[in-house]
């Protein structure tokens, strides 16, 4: 295997391998007067999960009204219920919903107030509970919250960053088990269309040919050797006619290749929208819009070098 295969194969392992994440959810980010923090039965992008959201107060004053604030992209909450409150309190819980439009969407945000007694004291917890699909992007999600206190003219604001987590190599092994059929297919093609247009062997030769060309054309305009310039350019009409008789092969073969568009805008951006399937260090997150056609490259390149269709440089 040649250095550009080996790049291409140790680039893709890498893509692949890197797609899972190893953080998990952070808890708390402390204030003045109270803690926050939630949990999952599921960080997984895109996937369903139980939500577990907790307020204890920290400080000297009550807590008597609480609002959290659902970050944008998750999109459909459901059974929001009070699970846990002081014995001696009662607090009720409403939900709005997020506000979708065709511009722009508003957080949904769960609103607690208490309806008795003097609210949260120091060490006290109120706990609710709700169903959400998680949002498709893998990354760091951070959940507002905002505390009224007695006596307090305005609430203090915590926000609690809770991380999701591209946790399954299936959907990205999935697009590169596509990518390599295509590929492999494609590529299959165009030795079909060579040899049916040209020959195989011919078409060799021709490869040999025209790299040696291009070799020495090289060595020569580097060592500026005017009279072995002088002798290819005898040897340049030979090649045109080369580079002519596998012109159709080669149109035919960009027709086909539309499959490759194809599948990726009618086929896998639809299925897969904005999941997360890989993590590339540098970039971020990448969705099928973009792993499937950086698959597609590396694959080509390989299956082009393994069937024998791509340009002899060195021989």
């Amino acid at each position: 295997m040649n250095t550009r295969n080996k790049f291409s194969l140790l680039t893709l392992v890498t893509l692949i391998a890197l797609s899972v994440l190893s953080l998990f959810a952070s808890t708390a980010t402390a204030a003045s007067n109270f803690t926050t923090s939630i949990t999952a039965t599921n960080p997984a992008v895109a996937e369903s999960a139980t939500y577990t959201f907790t307020v204890t107060n920290t400080g000297s004053s009550n807590l008597v009204a609480i609002n959290v604030t659902v970050p944008l992209a998750y999109g459909n909450l459901t059974n929001v219920a009070l699970t846990e409150q002081p014995s001696s309190q009662t607090w009720t819980l409403t939900y709005s919903p997020a506000i979708i439009t065709t511009t722009e969407s508003t957080p949904g945000v769960v609103m607690l107030v208490n309806q008795t007694g003097a609210g949260l004291t120091n060490g006290q917890s109120v706990k609710f509970t709700f169903n959400a699909v998680n949002a498709q992007v893998a990354g760091a999600y951070e959940w507002s919250t905002s505390a009224l206190a007695s006596g307090d003219a305005s609430p203090s604001t915590v926000n609690t960053s809770y991380t999701l987590l591209i946790t399954s190599l299936l959907p990205a092994l999935e697009i590169l088990g596509i990518a390599a059929a295509i590929a492999f297919i494609n590529t299959g093609v165009n030795r079909v269309l060579i040899n049916y247009f040209i020959g195989w062997e011919q078409y060799r030769v021709m490869q040999k040919e025209m790299a040696e060309f291009r070799k020495e054309s090289m060595a020569a305009a580097r060592a500026n050797d005017k009279k072995q310039m002088e002798k290819l350019k005898k040897k340049q009409s030979q090649i045109n006619n080369m580079q002519a008789k596998m012109f159709k092969p080669q149109m035919l073969q960009i027709c086909i290749s539309f499959i490759y568009l194809i599948v990726w805008f009618l086929i896998l951006i639809p299925s897969f929208q904005n999941i997360s399937m890989a993590y590339l260090p540098g970039f971020g997150p990448l969705p099928v819009a973009w792993l499937y056609p950086i698959c597609s490259l590396f694959l080509g390149l390989i299956a082009s070098r393994t069937v024998g269709v791509m340009p002899i440089e060195n021989l």
